[in-house]
């Protein structure tokens, strides 16, 4: 396999998981029965343990505090072989609780959020984007600050919209800077109209997740569809993050997309079962077993 060098810019924080059976419904409710989990988590995170998983050279940006949660998510990032550029800053570490049930839903409460305006180390950054043959491109704010730094890159800026709405102008310089965009259906009721928007710019390739009905991947020409992989859900962090740096893997190997989707969509599948943000064994044979259905559940 071709090693490729892989940038993720933002974002990362430290996560405690609650597990319930189901989300509380009205105005209060009592839960006798859930599980806690903490790890390193957030999109940043979750793109470059992908990567490094896939066997490339991952090197992950990110601001942090001066406190525990900090060392603890640089000792989860490093011992998984991620190289780090870590800018400190004097508040707290970026910290998300989120309360999850056995279908898929979540409440996530950010706990702290981290600097609003963050300090870049500029002149390391623009080392490591020059360096890379790929770059994703989280929603945060050291990242937002990070890219005007992107205007010469050559490396193809990768980014995950999650649930946008579609009408948020926040995210407008993220969308003007990304050649490839993901985005799930969430909270567009018809995302048509946001996509043929998204491909009117500067992105050549927008891919819609559906959750368990999977995704489909549009370019001006063509429209593909990706059915899900199914899966025992134990926690749906970081099934798009999966699914987004799995989908570049293969086609930057030379697949199509008959063949890059069912990858991605495994490799989405293997991240929803298991309580890991993604499995540090789900190595590329792995993941290609999985999508052949010659393994019918990883662990």
């Amino acid at each position: 396999m071709t090693k490729k060098s892989v940038l993720v810019l933002g974002a990362a924080s430290w996560n405690r998981m609650i597990h319930v059976d189901a989300l509380p419904q009205g105005r209060e409710a009592t839960i006798f029965a859930a599980s806690e989990v903490e790890a390193a988590g957030s999109t940043g995170v979750g793109k470059a343990m992908v990567a490094a998983a896939l066997g490339h050279a991952t090197m992950l940006h990110a601001t942090l505090g001066q406190d525990d949660n900090a060392a603890k998510i640089v000792a989860a990032c490093t011992a998984r072989g991620i190289r780090m550029i870590v800018d400190r800053h004097a508040e707290p570490t970026p910290q998300h609780l989120n309360i999850m049930d056995q279908a898929g839903g979540r409440f996530s409460i950010f706990l702290s959020n981290g600097a609003e305006d963050p300090v870049l180390d500029t002149a390391r950054l623009q080392t490591a984007i020059a360096a890379a043959d790929v770059i994703f491109l989280s929603l945060a704010q050291s990242s937002l600050k990070a890219i005007p730094l992107l205007n010469d890159a050559a490396a193809p800026v990768f980014l995950d919209l999650h649930n946008y709405d579609g009408k948020n102008p926040w995210y407008d310089p993220f969308i003007a800077a990304a050649d490839v965009i993901q985005l799930s259906d969430v909270a567009l009721p018809d995302p048509r109209p946001v996509i043929d928007r998204l491909l009117r710019g500067r992105a050549t390739q927008v891919v819609l997740t559906k959750g368990v009905a999977g995704a489909e991947v549009i370019t001006p020409h063509a429209h593909h569809t990706i059915p899900a992989c199914p899966a025992h859900l134990v926690d749906s962090n970081g099934a798009g993050d999966a699914f987004s740096v799995a989908l570049w893997h293969a086609t930057s190997r030379g697949a199509a997309l008959a063949d890059a989707g069912p990858f991605a969509a495994a490799a989405a599948a293997c991240a929803v079962e298991t309580t890991e943000i993604f499995p540090p064994n789900a190595n590329h044979e792995a993941i290609t077993a999985r999508a052949a259905g010659t393994t019918s559940r990883f662990l």
